[in-house]
């Protein structure tokens, strides 16, 4: 069965706007690059900078 023309339109149209794909490019350049931290890093960060938020 052949797909018509308007359903593989619809199914490609992006729900992304403008910003959010530029945010999403940005990202990805920043991973290719190098320029991230490791979940574990940031965790550990964080318990450093709000310390009076954990172990309530």
């Amino acid at each position: 069965m052949k797909e018509g023309i308007n359903s593989r339109e619809k199914y490609n149209k992006c729900l992304l706007n403008d910003a959010e794909k530029k945010a999403i490019d940005e990202a990805l350049e920043d991973v290719e690059n190098g320029r991230m931290q490791s979940h574990k890093d940031v965790v550990e960060e964080t318990k450093k900078r709000f310390h009076h938020l954990f172990n309530r």
